[in-house]
């Protein structure tokens, strides 16, 4: 069935499955969309990354919502949530987000999260305020780790003068060179929410990304810590690099989780749902 829509009607259709929520931002609101129904199941929290949007989790939000509550969120400045007053830094961007918790999952609920690339530096702000009610922190992609990070350049804003067609032939390249490693993957819904996704961003988090934020949280995080990467990550600098930040985080906890999905890049969740999904839920059911 969803194989005769467009990616607009696709996407409206996945939608239209969640219970839109929305908790003071700034001036405005921050959007956050629930998935399923509370179970005896921690909820999960999926926190997306730069210039994106809680459709960085379009593969999975109904699967992973099977049998837990999901949440999923647009991060203050990105997506349909509203922006926050300068400076914009991780942890004043965390500020809504944990602030608005209690009103999304219930006053003192636990709960799990992963986070994906620059979703890594919000929410590692996020869990050194909320010390042991996140039980577990699921790495995915995650950027922060300063020396770690291998730059990606070659990617390219559409110009105002580029017509529809050579502005969607821009996004999929960009989406070949940083997100997504087999070029099967890179399919119109990809292309269709990635260029939604930048034409709604209004933070520039590459800075916050490239920064050495998520790594210097890491002593203050008490919640569970784990990592899930794509081999082919475009940021991951490698299998020995990507490495490297798993035994970063072993040097604060003896037992880390940590698995590479070999036939994917950085946004892994997409282009392997299925490994990435059993990925996760592994390392929550051992929690």
């Amino acid at each position: 069935m969803t194989d005769k829509l467009t990616p607009e009607e696709r996407l409206a259709s996945l939608y239209a499955k969640c219970r839109p929520v929305r908790t003071p931002c700034g001036d405005g609101t921050m959007a956050w969309q629930l998935w399923g129904q509370p179970t005896d199941n921690t909820p999960l929290i999926l926190v997306h990354g730069g210039f994106g949007s809680w459709t960085h989790w379009v593969a999975n939000v109904e699967r992973l919502s099977k049998d837990r509550l999901v949440v999923t969120l647009d991060i203050p400045g990105l997506g349909d949530s509203d922006e926050i007053a300068p400076p914009i830094n991780p942890m004043a961007l965390a500020q809504p987000i944990i602030a608005g918790l209690d009103t999304v999952i219930g006053e003192g609920t636990r709960f799990d999260v992963a986070a994906f690339s620059f979703g890594s530096v919000i929410s590692s702000q996020v869990l050194k305020q909320v010390g042991e009610r996140c039980r577990t922190m699921v790495f995915t992609g995650g950027s922060g780790f300063q020396g770690m990070h291998h730059l990606v350049t070659g990617t390219i804003i559409p110009g105002p003068d580029e017509t529809e067609e050579s502005i969607k032939e821009i996004h999929k390249k960009n989406l070949g060179i940083l997100m997504l490693w087999n070029e099967d993957k890179i399919d119109d819904f990809a292309v269709y929410t990635h260029a939604l996704n930048i034409a709604r961003a209004r933070v520039r988090s590459r800075k916050m990304s490239l920064s050495n934020t998520t790594a210097e949280a890491l002593p203050d995080i008490k919640a569970r810590l784990a990592g899930i990467w794509g081999l082919h990550d475009a940021t991951g600098g490698g299998r020995e690099r990507i490495l490297a930040r798993r035994d970063l985080m072993r040097q604060y906890q003896d037992e880390v989780p940590f698995h590479i999905i070999e036939e994917a890049g950085h946004w892994v969740m997409y282009e392997a749902p299925e490994a990435y999904e059993a990925a996760l839920l592994q390392i929550l059911d051992g929690a």
